[in-house]
């Protein structure tokens, strides 16, 4: 799989190869699930699921979300997922899929892109660092 990726909105039929990625980053996911939840994010006009593809391999994915809060006067968007299959990390896929959605935060009159990921992913930590993103507080989650 070499050459230039394609980053186009993701389709129903898309659904088996997301659930793929995501159980390479670690979500196990079987494709009726990934369906499921693919439906409803792209029936929401504040998210956005793009994928990428080489040929007619989607080999990543990357999900966005935009809110509005008291404290900001622009809608503020974060980049809820991103992955790349396993054999294209380092390749650019991932940068391209940011890209897109930078691109699709400022159409939507974003001001900013808020990307969180695990504490124990150092090389998403690092990529993110690459591409100019600043590590600005601490993310906390409780299961309910």
């Amino acid at each position: 799989m070499s050459g230039t990726s394609l980053i186009r909105t993701a389709v129903a039929a898309d659904a088996p190869r997301l659930a793929e990625l995501l159980g390479q980053l670690g979500y196990p996911t079987d494709a009726v699930s990934a369906a499921t939840r693919l439906t409803r994010l792209l029936a929401d006009p504040s998210a956005a699921v793009f994928v990428a593809c080489r040929g007619s391999d989607v080999c990543g994915l990357a999900t966005v979300q935009s809110h509005v809060a008291l404290n900001r006067d622009a809608p503020s968007v974060q980049l809820t997922l991103l992955v790349v299959a396993d054999a294209l990390r380092g390749s650019g896929v991932g940068r391209a899929l940011v890209s897109a959605a930078e691109d699709w935060t400022r159409h939507h009159g974003a001001d900013r892109l808020v990307v969180t990921t695990a504490a124990h992913r150092a090389g998403a930590h690092a990529f993110y660092e690459r591409l100019g993103y600043a590590l600005t507080g601490r993310r906390y989650a409780r299961e309910l």
